[in-house]
């Protein structure tokens, strides 16, 4: 079975454009983003969105290619560094970009917003490398 191009492509592109709100509120002095409860929220749901894409790509890849049948979100990236698509760094990253997703919907009261604004700073690239790993693998379908 193919990889379904256009979902891929269309997940690529909401990333791209998370990706992109999450790169302005980087820009926001801590003071700022802490005072500002619409940032905040702004933030949260794009890392939610965008962590969501991630899995939803890794997830058609699996399944696709049989890559194994993953228990929790997080296998989806274990099973990816398994078969050698992503890197054993790599695929931990993400793995801790799905238990911070799941904190975010499931623990939503307890977002520390330092923690939250750390993720802005540095966990970004995580994002970006994700996304130019799905068009590779759309280059490599074709």
């Amino acid at each position: 079975m193919p990889l379904n191009s256009k979902s891929i492509s269309q997940r690529l592109i909401r990333l791209k454009r998370y990706i992109a709100e999450l790169e302005k509120l980087r820009q926001v002095p801590f003071a700022d983003f802490q005072a500002d409860f619409t940032r905040q929220l702004a933030a949260e749901r794009a890392f939610q969105a965008s962590i969501e894409s991630c899995i939803d790509i890794a997830s058609h890849l699996v399944s696709t290619y049989q890559l194994g049948q993953p228990q929790e979100s997080r296998d989806v990236f274990q099973l990816l560094v398994q078969a050698g698509y992503i890197t054993q760094d790599f695929g931990q990253a993400m793995m801790a970009m799905v238990s911070f997703r799941n904190r975010l919907v499931h623990l939503y009261w307890a977002i520390d917003l330092e923690r939250l604004y750390e993720y802005l700073q540095t966990d970004i690239a995580l994002l970006r490398q994700f996304h130019e790993f799905g068009y590779m693998l759309l280059q490599a379908d074709e």
